[in-house]
């Protein structure tokens, strides 16, 4: 059963919407970043420099300090701000600016230079400039303390309106990042419809590869398509093969088991109907025959491309199917089997292989022993060699060739449908094997299949 899930069209544009919806919130935090860094560097440079100015304007004179604030001083200074100063003397005296105004004096780090700090007045926020100026005076501080304080609103808002005009930029683009996105994917989707309108415009009957230019992405789905349907193909000719196989094997012995039921409904003489009866139960015992090996070669037709490999002992095997079909035979036979002791392992379909074990087998003991069959199965570098041997007639050498094929002409009072040897050679063939057919130096008949020893593909 296929479960429509959400649509791969969906999937992406959402997964480009979170990536630039992320990728927006960074680059906003960023410039919101950014934006204060640069306003706070701004603003400090502006600060400082206006405490330089009233540090510039302070000397020592007659025991005292004297300072003479410009007004380009606070000039300078943001408008929209509330100010703040304060002088104070090496005595830590007051001598100009606001006296409320008393923030904590850093002595020791004066002479570093200016020095930009926070702190609050009057409940406010302010930014502080501190700047020293040395007096010549004997004291534990001779500096003269200029702190020039501004609230932040100037500062903030600059940072708001930059970081506010960069945040509807980043939206606009944003937006129209996405629908170009959507545009791009619907486009780059566009082959998967072609391939779809390829496959439904189809004939049910058609099973031939697509045949459509597709990019690299998706070569690899449609070559899975292609291959599915060449596999579908093959197995929609086995069925039809098959089918038709046993419509015309089957026509002839089912019209002559009829036609002798009629004769032996006709016969009214015992001595006739004996010899109906007999006619009739070889026609039935022909067409069993005939029925059983269509159904075993259909059966090893349909495995060969579907049954999976598994790793099976081949001298076992033989054991059980030689044990199996001996245990009928009221024949006094010369049987051996020789095998190496330990497993001889190949991989293969085990239900297959006992069919062509058995078929040849069943060859040997029904056309081919006279007083002796004799097994042996022996490994040969990388193969495996199973040896079935007889005393009997053999096959001639002009038919080897033909009898591997499906319905072959019979010889002798045979039954069946001449299916066994090609069954054979259709499991050797799925197993990357070989089916061969000689004389042992005694100079009887052998049917050898050869196996590999590895695990061989599937074809």
């Amino acid at each position: 059963m296929i479960i429509a899930g959400r649509s791969l069209y969906t999937r992406l544009v959402m997964r480009v919407g979170l990536v630039l919806s992320i990728s927006s919130i960074a680059l906003l935090i960023a410039i919101w970043i950014s934006t204060q860094l640069a306003a706070n560097e701004a603003y400090d440079r502006i600060l400082t420099g206006s405490a330089l100015q009233i540090a510039e304007n302070t000397w020592y004179q007659n025991g005292a300090v004297n300072v003479d604030v410009p007004l380009a001083a606070f000039s300078m200074l943001t408008a929209g701000d509330q100010v703040f100063y304060v002088v104070v003397d090496p005595d830590g005296r007051t001598i100009a600016g606001d006296p409320d105004f008393k923030p904590e004096i850093p002595w020791k780090k004066l002479k570093d230079g200016p020095l930009l700090q926070d702190g609050a007045y009057l409940d406010t926020p302010v930014r502080m400039a501190i700047v020293g100026r040395r007096m010549p005076v004997a004291n534990e501080h001779p500096w003269a303390v200029i702190v020039l304080a501004q609230t932040n609103n100037a500062r903030l808002s600059f940072a708001k309106s930059v970081g506010t005009r960069a945040l509807l930029v980043i939206l606009a683009m944003g937006v129209l990042t996405l629908i170009a996105a959507m545009f791009t994917l619907y486009q780059a989707l566009s082959p998967l419809k072609k391939i779809e309108a390829a496959i439904r415009e189809r004939d049910l009957n058609d099973l031939s590869p697509l045949s459509i230019t597709v990019p690299v992405e998706t070569h690899a789905l449609v070559s899975s398509i292609n291959a599915f349907m060449q596999r579908l193909a093959v197995h929609r000719a086995t069925m039809r093969r098959v089918i038709g196989d046993a419509a015309h094997q089957l026509r002839t012995p089912v019209t002559a088991l009829i036609s002798q039921m009629e004769l032996l409904s006709a016969q009214h003489d015992e001595a006739g109907r004996r010899h109906h009866l007999d006619r009739l139960r070889d026609r039935t015992r022909h067409l069993g025959a005939l029925v059983n090996q269509l159904i075993n070669h259909a059966m090893v037709q349909h495995r060969s491309d579907t049954a999976a490999f598994e790793k099976i002992d081949l001298g076992e095997l033989v054991r059980h199917e030689m044990a199996d079909m001996l245990s009928h035979q009221e024949r006094q036979l010369d049987l051996a089997m020789e095998a190496p002791e330990q497993p001889c392992l190949i991989m293969g379909d085990s239900i297959s292989l006992r069919e062509a074990i058995k078929n040849v087998l069943g060859n040997a003991l029904q056309y081919g022993a006279v007083s002796f069959l004799h097994v042996q199965l022996e490994q040969i570098e990388n193969l495996y060699e199973l040896r079935v041997i007889d005393d009997g007639p053999g096959i001639p050498e002009n038919d080897w060739e033909r009898i591997r094929k499906p319905f072959a002409p019979r010889s002798g009072e045979r039954v069946g449908a001449s299916l066994g040897l090609s069954i054979v050679e259709e499991v050797m063939r799925t197993h990357g094997g070989l089916l061969r057919f000689g004389y042992s130096g005694a100079g009887s008949f052998m049917v050898v299949l050869s196996f590999p020893a590895g695990a061989p593909s599937q074809t």
